[in-house]
């Protein structure tokens, strides 16, 4: 039953009492509003004026405190530019309050009156009070007053405060009891109204028809207007506004009903000019980013994220995080890894877009703080679908070489797999050929890759020509082959086939209208005299091809017992060094460079040097080379490096200027962060880097010459000296070494050897320090062991020499006593000279 039909059955009940009641209401409810009116527009302005005297009041006293203070605290060489500054904001702060506190308390006294009497005269008085002390106490602070005029015009300025306090006080006191009194006529004007109710209801029984049908249509008309603009704004409209025809409760109700939707729509406003900057930022994003809850509901994302997947923002948003990913479960432990663990977590998975397609995407995700709770998480998705059709089309060509058609390492070792559980259930025997072509790496260097790849092709169309259907021919890497011969016969059979692969590899192949010679290497294992399973025959045969190799090339050798005890004599060497870098085990010892003419130390080269309790002193020619091979030489290079610098800064601060050379290989060199490291190297020790010298052997610069250049010119930028060492074994070009940036070239022993007893050795070294002079380098050489070798040397005009001959390498302590011993020496001979 509606409001107004039930309104019009009580009034047909009780018509007079309901007349009455209504009259009553309504000027019961007028006298309210005239009450509350009063309050409104009287007592809470004055109050809000009193607020703000007391805020003006205040501000004058803390400005002219921060003003003496300022003035106060002047340094003794006067005040900067900031000072300066400070003091004439602090004067302008200070004008500014003054003038707000006059009009505040103009504005009291003004408005302050309650009837026909005015606010008591104390405020304005104390209010005067205040502002001459202020100007009293600046004038003594700005007179440079002494300390009691200071002290005296403060307490007389704290007690105006005080004062103004008070008075301020009062007042407030004072609407205080004019808001009570206000409340007090309220409460009367209501019981006056219920009085006059119970009156009228005897008298009013004329207009009760009327008054009983009109009334309720109206309120019920406006509660549901009320009620349907709640129901507006409830639903996100914030354009609602209740229109005011008439002055009573209801209009009260919608005045208060319109103010607040007006707050709302201004909160809402400041909100979304915040939004809106946040989302600009993340709006210009690229990639998906999007903001998930804890349990997984999207609160938030980006422009891509909907352009990745397809969904509209309004569909994105609330939906499960983990209904986008193809398996559900996956979704709900990437969301738990999140959750369990600190900073960044990534994966890979498969999303579902709006249209059902699946994209692979690279998940990025980590923990959002906001207002001190960890309650949701940011996570970045990169669209990596095209990579991931790339691998797939790579997997696809994964059982084959692209280059020469044949079968690649995966499919040889699964076509091994075969042949040996078919010869272990039918005893039969097979055979694996490896073969390496010999001077592949002369070609490619020469003639360029493409050459190269073409004689790969031949290689294998010439070989493939003598082997079986059953055979598997595979390349196994760069110029690496592998055969599987199953069903063999014997080794003679074997045998007979490697003679005749190694017989067309003698053949000369014309590459780009030239005849090219390589020929192979090959080793051969069989089963299962060489191994009952894949792993083992495959690193015997790896033994039995390098072996062959190393015996010169163009052979072939079956694997033996031998050949793995060489093996794991390297394995332990290996096991071995790993456990000596780990303890720091290896020392270094340092090999004076001198200056051939006045027989000065000007360097000290740093050398890695190993005892170990089992294996006993390993020399380097073991050691390094299997550094080299396994890595870590990585890690070897690095602590010989920090080692040297750090001597060699020792030195330094002994009064010992040298420099400090380190050997390093070209795999070192062209390591990612090689650069990096010995600039951190030199900035953690504090050396100079003038005085490190690289040395790189000339073989190893010209495997990689192009690159070389670029990174020995970065170097040289930073000031590190560079020498080439072994110089004369190699084939380096003039025009490389012209490019290559280096300070020094060092002579190869070898050489130096041969300078006694053969007359080209010496034309050999003159040609050597000719080209280094000619293009301003300095000339060392190394290996010196005789006084006859550095005569010869120093009439080749040598510039510097290194050997047994001034001493060996040696460690640092007796490094340290040869240069003490060298560097007095030296100073003896200049006293001499200087007395001379």
């Amino acid at each position: 039953m509606q409001l107004w039909l039930k309104l019009l059955l009580s009034y047909l009940a009780i018509i007079c009492a309901t007349v009455l009641i209504s009259i009553g209401g309504i000027s019961g409810a007028q006298k309210v509003r005239d009450s509350f009116y009063k309050v409104n527009e009287e007592v809470i302005p004055h109050l809000l004026a009193l607020k703000d005297l007391r805020y003006a009041g205040l501000r004058i006293v803390s400005s002219s405190m921060e003003y003496a203070f300022l003035t106060s605290v002047e340094p003794a060489g006067g005040q900067g530019k900031e000072d300066l500054q400070a003091k004439e904001e602090e004067v302008r702060l200070l004008t500014d309050g003054r003038a707000s506190f006059l009009s505040s308390l103009e504005l009291c006294s003004r408005t302050l009156v309650h009837g026909a009497e005015k606010n008591p005269r104390a405020l304005e008085l104390s209010g005067q009070a205040l502002l001459k002390g202020s100007q009293d106490y600046i004038s003594v602070v700005d007179a440079r007053g002494t300390g009691a005029q200071l002290i005296e015009s403060k307490e007389r300025f704290e007690q105006a405060e005080k004062d103004f306090l008070q008075a301020v006080n009062a007042a407030h006191d004072s609407e205080m009891v004019e808001l009570h009194q206000n409340l007090a006529a309220t409460l009367h004007s209501i019981s006056t109204s219920i009085a006059s109710v119970v009156i009228l209801s005897v008298v009013a029984l004329s207009a009760a028809v009327l008054l009983s049908v009109a009334i309720p249509l109206k309120v019920s008309r406006r509660i549901r207007i009320l009620k349907d603009a709640a129901a507006a704004i409830a639903a996100g409209k914030r354009d609602v506004i209740v229109p005011v025809t008439e002055h009573d409760e209801i209009t009260a109700v919608s005045d208060s009903f319109n103010t607040m939707v007006q707050r709302l729509r201004g909160s809402e406003e400041q909100l979304n000019a915040t939004n809106k900057y946040l989302d600009s930022i993340i709006a210009t994003m690229p990639e998906a980013l999007t903001v998930v809850s804890r349990d997984g509901a999207i609160l938030d994302m980006n422009r891509a994220t909907e352009e990745v997947f397809g969904f509209a923002r309004h569909e994105l948003v609330g939906l499960d995080f983990t209904s986008l990913f193809v398996d559900a479960s996956l979704g709900l432990d990437f969301i738990g890894a999140v959750l369990r663990q600190e900073g960044l977590v990534e994966r890979e998975a498969t999303l579902l877009t709006h249209d059902g397609r699946a994209i692979h995407v690279n998940l990025s995700a980590t923990m959002l703080e906001l207002n001190g709770e960890r309650d949701r998480f940011l996570c970045l998705s990169h669209d990596i679908t095209l990579r991931k059709k790339a691998e797939e089309e790579v997997h696809n060509l994964a059982y084959f070489d692209q280059l020469t058609g044949l079968a690649n390492r995966t499919l040889f070792y699964d076509r091994c797999s075969q042949a040996l559980a078919r010869a272990k259930r039918y005893g039969e025997m097979f055979a694996i050929l490896f073969f390496d072509l010999d001077h592949f790496k002369d070609v490619n260097d020469t003639l360029g890759h493409h050459a190269g790849d073409q004689l790969l092709q031949l290689v294998v169309q010439r070989f493939g020509s003598v082997m079986r259907a059953s055979d598997t021919f595979a390349r196994i890497g760069g110029d690496e082959f592998a055969l599987l011969c199953c069903q063999v016969s014997g080794i003679d059979g074997v045998a007979k086939l490697a003679e005749k692969l190694l017989e067309l590899g003698k053949q000369p192949f014309e590459v780009e209208n030239r005849q090219i010679y390589s020929g192979a290497s090959i080793g051969i294992v069989l089963f299962p005299e060489d191994g009952d399973d894949i792993a083992t025959l495959l690193k015997n045969g790896d033994l039995a091809m390098y072996a062959a190799k190393s015996a010169g090339g163009g052979r072939f050798q079956f694997f033996s017992e031998g050949l793995n005890q060489k093996a794991q004599e390297r394995v332990a060497v290996e096991a071995a060094l790993r456990e000596a870098l780990k303890k720091n085990l290896l020392t270094v010892h340092y090999q004076p460079q001198l200056e051939l003419r006045e027989g000065r130390v000007v360097g000290m080269e740093a050398l890695a040097r190993w005892h170990d309790e089992t294996l006993g002193t390993v020399s380097p020619a073991r050691f390094i080379p299997i550094a080299e091979q396994t890595g870590l030489i990585h890690q070897l290079g690095a602590w010989v490096l920090r080692e040297a610098c750090v001597q060699c800064k020792r030195w330094h601060q002994e009064g010992f200027p040298l420099s400090v050379s380190v050997n390093v290989s070209i795999k070192q060199v062209m390591q990612e962060g090689f650069s990096e490291m010995v600039v951190g190297t030199l900035l953690e020790v504090g050396l100079e880097p003038k005085y490190l010298d690289l040395e790189l052997t000339e073989s190893m610069l010209m495997e990689k010459a192009a690159e070389s250049v670029a990174l020995l010119r970065m170097f040289k930028s930073l000031g590190v000296q560079i020498s080439i060492d072994d110089f004369g074994t190699g084939y380096s070009s003039l025009s490389y070494l012209k490019n290559f940036s280096v300070d020094r070239i060092k002579i190869d022993q070898s050489f130096v050897r041969d300078v006694t007893v053969r007359d080209d050795a010496v034309g050999i070294i003159k040609a050597i320090v000719a080209i280094g002079h000619s293009m301003g380098l300095q000339v060392i050489a190394e290996g010196v062991e005789s006084l006859e070798e550095e005569e010869k040397l120093q009439l080749c005009k040598c510039d510097q020499v290194q050997g047994y001959l001034h001493a060996r390498p040696m460690p640092a302590p007796e490094a340290g006593a040869f240069l003490r011993d060298a560097f007095a020496r030296t100073a003896a001979g200049a006293g001499k000279e200087e007395s001379l």
